[in-house]
C-alpha cells in the first residue's frame, strides 16, 4: 500500500494537469482545440435536436473523444519514439473509429452472429479495443484495462474456467463480431448516456467553473462556517457539496475546494491526515447531491427508465444525511481536539460575497426548475450553459462600463470585451471536452465488459451466486454486494464499478427482500452508493491521496481517515432496504425515518470518536452503539428506545462535563 498512493498520487496530479488548456499552443496544441470544441458543438446539437440513429451518434462521439485522448494525455514534450507513439495511436483511432461511420449502412444491415465479418472488420475491430485500453491506461489507470481485457479472456478461454463459471467459449470473430460491430458491445448504453447527458452537464460544470462560481461557493462556505467550531471542516463540507453538485467528479472536487480548506483546517488545529479525511468524505458528498450527483445519475435513469426528477426528489434527504454524518464527525473531532473556530476578524462577512455572487446560484437553480416543470434533462442543461454565458455576457458588460473613464468604454475597450468573452466561451467548451476524456474511457472499456457479461452470460451467473450465498436474506446479499463494489472499486472508477455491479447485482437483489421486497430504484440506488466508496477505502482510494497530497499528509493515514469519516455511504444504503427513507409518499414513516436516522448518526458519530463533552470509554462506546443501531432498525419501538437510551447518555455526557469543569459546555 506504501507504493500505491505516490503513484496514485503522481498519476492524479498527471490528469489534472492536463484538464488545464495551455496557453503557449503548439501545432498539436491547436489540433486539440479544434477537435475539442467540435466535440462540444457535437453534443450541444444532440440536445438541441434530439440525436441520431444510436450507431452513428455513439461512434461520432467515441470517435471525437478517443481521438482526443491520444492528443490531450502525453506529454507535451515528448520528441522521438514516444511522440511517435502518439501520434500513430491517434491516426490508428481515427481510422478504426471512422470505419463505423463511412459504412454505416453495412453495420445496419448485416445480421448478427449470422453475416460472416470481413477482414477490415476483423482489423479495425481489433485496433478499437486495444485503443480502448490504452486511453483507459492513459486517463485512468492500470487496473481498469487490465480488468477489462481479463473478460475479454474470459470470453475466449471460457471452457478452461472452473465450474458454474465455464461456458463454451468464443472466437476472436464472435468476440469482434459482439464488441465491434453491434451496439451491445463497446458502443453499448454508458456510451449511448454518455453522448446525451453526461458530456452536456460536463460542459456544464466548465462553464459555470470558468465564471468562478467553485471560488464563489468556496469563500461563501467560510465566511458562513469558518466561525464555528472546527470552521474550515465544516466550510469544507458545504464547499464540497455545492461544487460537487455541479462537478460530479469527487477527484475535481477535491482538487478544486481542497487547496483553499485544507490549509485553513491545519491552521486551526486539525491534524494533516484528519483534514485530508474529511475533505475527502465531504468530496465524496458531492456526488450524491443534487441536481447532477455525478455521472451515475443518469446512467441510472436509463438502466431504470425513471426520470431524472424523481431520482432527484428521493436523493435529497439521504443526501442531507451522508453531509449531517460527516458534520456530527467533524464537530466531534474538533471538539474533542480543542479545535476553536476562526477568529471573526479573518472571516469576511456572509452578505457582501452573497451579494456580490448571488448570480452564481442561479444556473443550477435554472437547471432544477426546468427538470421539475417536465423538460428533457438535455434541454435543461443546454439552458443552464446558456444562462451562464448570458450571466457572463451581462457581468462583464457592467463591468465594461464602470471601469470605463465617465462609464464610457472605447470602442477598443468593446471589441477587446467581446473577444475575450468568445475566447471565454471556447476555453470553457475546450476545458469541458477534456475533463469528460476519463469519463469516456472509462466507460468505453465498461461498454466491453458489458459485451461480456451479455456474450458468456456471467451476469445471470453472479446473481446466481449472491441468491446462493446469501441463503436468499437480502442483508447478506446486500453485504456481498457492498463488498464486490470495495474489490472492484480498487480498479474502476465511480461509474465504471455501478455500470458492472448494476448488471451483475440489481437482478440478485431485486430476487432477495422477504419481507423486505427491494423495488428497482432502490436497488440501483444501494449499488449506486456502495460504488462510491472507492473514494475513500484503502487500500486503492485515489482522491483521498489526492487530498493527502493537499494536506502534506501520508497518504494511508489520510485514507483511513477518510474511511472513518465518510461511514455514513455504508449505513444509507441499508435503510433504502429496510427503511421508507425512498418513500415520498408516505411522509409520516419518511419523517420518522429521517429524523431517527439523523440523531442515529450524531450517536454513531460519538461512539467513534469517543468523544461528546467528555471521553467515552469502550463500555459507553457500546451503549451508544446500542442507541445507534435502535436508530436506525426500521421499527417505531427500536426508534423510541434508541430515542430514551440517547437522551439518557446525552444527559450523562453533559453532568460529567459540568461535574469536571464547573460550568455548562459551550454551543461554539
Amino acid at each position: 500500500m506504501s507504493n500505491a498512493a505516490p503513484k496514485a498520487l503522481q498519476k492524479d496530479a498527471e490528469t489534472q494537469s492536463h484538464m488545464q488548456v495551455p496557453e503557449d499552443r503548439n501545432l498539436i496544441d491547436w489540433l486539440i482545440s479544434i477537435i475539442a470544441v467540435g466535440m462540444a458543438v457535437w453534443h450541444i446539437h444532440i440536445a438541441f435536436t434530439g440525436g441520431y440513429e444510436s450507431t452513428f451518434q455513439r461512434t461520432v462521439t467515441y470517435l471525437f473523444g478517443m481521438s482526443l485522448v491520444f492528443l490531450v494525455f502525453r506529454d507535451r514534450h515528448e520528441k522521438g519514439w514516444r511522440l511517435a507513439v502518439s501520434v500513430i495511436l491517434f491516426f490508428a483511432t481515427v481510422a478504426a473509429l471512422s470505419y463505423p461511420i463511412l459504412n454505416l449502412d453495412y453495420f445496419l444491415g448485416r445480421l448478427f452472429l449470422v453475416d460472416p465479418i470481413r477482414t477490415e472488420d476483423f482489423i479495425f475491430g481489433t485496433i478499437a479495443l486495444l485503443v480502448t485500453w490504452e486511453a483507459s491506461r492513459r486517463t485512468i489507470n492500470n487496473a481498469l484495462p487490465a480488468i477489462s481485457a481479463f473478460f475479454v479472456a474470459y470470453t475466449y478461454f471460457g471452457p478452461y474456467f472452473p465450474g458454474a463459471l465455464a461456458h463454451k467459449g468464443a472466437t476472436w470473430e464472435r468476440i469482434i463480431d459482439h464488441q465491434f460491430m453491434t451496439t451491445d458491445g463497446l458502443y453499448t448504453l454508458p456510451v449511448g448516456v454518455f453522448s446525451v447527458f453526461i458530456f452536456l452537464f460536463v460542459l456544464f460544470g466548465s462553464f459555470l467553473d470558468r465564471m468562478g462560481a467553485a471560488d464563489f461557493y468556496v469563500k461563501l462556505s467560510i465566511a458562513a462556517a469558518g466561525r464555528l467550531r472546527g470552521g474550515p471542516a465544516k466550510a469544507a463540507i458545504f464547499a464540497s457539496g455545492m461544487t460537487g453538485s455541479i462537478t460530479g467528479s469527487v477527484n475535481a472536487n477535491v482538487a478544486t475546494t481542497g487547496p483553499f480548506t485544507i490549509p485553513l483546517m491545519k491552521r486551526t488545529g486539525f491534524k494533516p491526515e484528519t483534514a485530508a479525511g474529511i475533505e475527502t468524505a465531504a468530496s465524496t458528498g458531492g456526488q450524491i447531491m443534487p441536481p447532477i450527483m455525478g455521472v451515475s445519475a443518469f446512467l441510472i435513469v436509463e438502466f431504470t427508465g425513471i426520470s431524472y426528477w424523481e431520482i432527484v426528489k428521493v436523493s435529497i434527504l439521504p443526501a442531507v444525511l451522508y453531509f449531517a454524518s460527516v458534520y456530527a464527525m467533524v464537530h466531534l473531532e474538533a471538539r474533542k481536539g480543542g479545535v476553536r473556530g476562526m477568529p471573526a476578524d479573518q472571516l469576511p462577512p456572509v452578505w457582501p460575497i452573497l451579494k456580490d455572487g448571488w448570480y452564481y446560484l442561479l444556473p443550477p437553480l435554472i437547471i432544477m426548475a426546468l427538470i421539475m416543470a417536465g423538460r428533457p434533462v438535455p434541454q435543461a442543461g443546454l439552458v443552464g450553459i446558456a444562462s451562464v454565458v448570458v450571466i457572463a455576457f451581462i457581468k462583464g458588460t457592467i463591468n465594461l462600463f464602470a471601469t470605463a473613464p465617465n462609464n464610457k468604454p472605447s470602442a477598443g475597450d468593446i471589441f477587446g470585451a467581446i473577444k475575450y468573452g468568445i475566447w471565454n466561451v471556447f476555453y470553457a467548451m475546450e476545458l469541458g471536452a477534456r475533463r469528460s476524456l476519463p469519463i469516456l474511457a472509462a466507460v468505453g472499456s465498461v461498454g466491453i465488459i458489458m459485451g461480456v457479461l451479455y456474450q458468456t452470460g456471467l451476469g445471470l451467473k453472479f446473481s446466481s451466486l449472491v441468491i446462493t450465498l446469501s441463503f436468499g436474506n437480502l442483508f447478506l446479499g446486500i453485504v456481498m454486494v457492498g463488498l464486490a463494489s470495495f474489490v472492484l472499486g480498487m480498479g474502476l472508477p465511480t461509474s465504471a464499478a455501478y455500470i458492472v455491479l448494476s448488471v451483475m447485482a440489481v437482478p440478485a437483489l431485486l430476487e432477495l427482500g422477504e419481507p423486505f421486497a427491494l423495488s428497482l430504484l432502490a436497488a440501483h440506488l444501494i449499488v449506486f452508493w456502495f460504488s462510491l466508496d472507492s473514494s475513500f477505502t484503502p487500500p486503492v482510494c485515489v482522491p483521498a491521496y489526492t487530498a493527502a497530497g493537499i494536506a502534506d499528509a501520508k497518504p494511508n493515514k489520510a485514507a483511513w481517515a477518510a474511511f472513518r469519516t465518510a461511514k455514513g455511504m455504508y449505513v444509507i444504503p441499508m435503510l433504502f432496504a429496510f427503511s421508507p427513507l425512498l418513500l415520498l409518499n408516505q411522509p409520516f414513516n419518511l419523517g420518522e425515518t429521517f429524523l431517527t436516522a439523523f440523531i442515529g448518526f450524531m450517536g454513531m458519530a460519538a461512539m467513534m470518536v469517543g468523544f461528546l463533552y467528555v471521553r467515552i470509554g469502550w463500555p459507553e462506546r457500546c451503549l451508544w452503539g446500542v442507541a445507534t443501531f435502535c436508530l436506525f432498525w426500521p421499527n417505531t419501538i427500536t426508534h423510541i428506545a434508541g430515542l430514551i437510551l440517547f437522551v439518557v447518555l446525552f444527559i450523562s455526557q453533559r453532568q460529567r462535563y459540568v461535574k469536571e469543569h464547573g460550568e455548562a459546555p459551550s454551543r461554539a
